[in-house]
């Protein structure tokens, strides 16, 4: 598959909706992975709260009603697993925000794949989605014998429109994966990302957030120049 194109997010794309109600201005946020994790431009504002208390009520919502987990702060706002009827929207948010257009069976493995379908995440802002997170589960070193086979999760897609970034939605997004049942499996050690080399606002977002700079692979992007990607890498706390 193409690597997606990060050049289109260092232009802020027009508003074409109401964006949501803060008290402070929308700082610009770029943060979309594509299907092999290419992370793009972005800062957010850290003004909005998202941390454990806010996504343990919207993780409690999810497991107790899969429809929805409702953000505090944002009524309009919610978090919910992705559904067949989500992804002619999600599809086209994604297209809009990369350059690079993903094949249909993408965006229908979200549903048939049962790693990511639990690791899978739409955020919509009045019943309309607007961004999404997909991460799928990958084996983590050798199989050590009858051992559960280490694992780690990846993330293969962040996108949210441009009306919606810089208000805090990215990071309970990555959080609700962060501390979903699979996260929290035992064997499960960390998730990570690819960021392109070049790309400072993304690695430090990612940094932000408990993930460290592991390994500069160069010449992951083809369409780019420099055309390195940082692996960045969060170990994940089971305490």
């Amino acid at each position: 598959m193409p690597q997606a194109s990060l050049l289109a997010y260092l232009t802020p794309q027009p508003s074409t909706s109401a964006p949501p109600s803060v008290s402070s201005p929308p700082l610009s946020l770029n943060l979309s992975a594509g299907a092999v994790g290419s992370l793009c431009n972005g800062t957010e504002d850290s003004s909005v709260p998202a941390g454990a208390d806010i996504i343990e009520k919207v993780q409690h919502q999810l497991s107790t009603d899969d429809r929805a987990g409702t953000i505090p702060h944002f009524p309009k706002a919610q978090i919910v697993h992705v559904s067949r009827a989500h992804l002619p929207s999600i599809q086209r948010l994604t297209n809009t925000t990369l350059q690079v257009r993903y094949s249909d069976k993408f965006f229908q493995g979200t549903l048939t794949d049962d790693g990511a379908a639990q690791l899978s995440r739409v955020v919509l802002y009045s019943s309309e989605p607007v961004g999404w997170i997909r991460c799928c589960l990958e084996p983590y070193g050798p199989e050590k014998g009858s051992q559960p086979q280490l694992q780690q999760i990846y993330i293969q897609a962040l996108a949210l429109l441009a009306p919606y970034r810089g208000i805090g939605l990215a990071s309970i997004l990555l959080n609700t994966i962060i501390s979903s049942p699979l996260a929290h499996a035992h064997n499960t050690v960390c998730i990570y990302a690819h960021v392109w080399e070049k790309n400072e606002d993304a690695l430090e977002w990612y940094a932000k957030r408990g993930f460290k700079r592991v390994l500069l692979l160069e010449r992951y992007y083809r369409r780019l120049r420099p055309g390195g990607a940082w692996i960045v890498r969060k170990e994940l706390n089971k305490s």
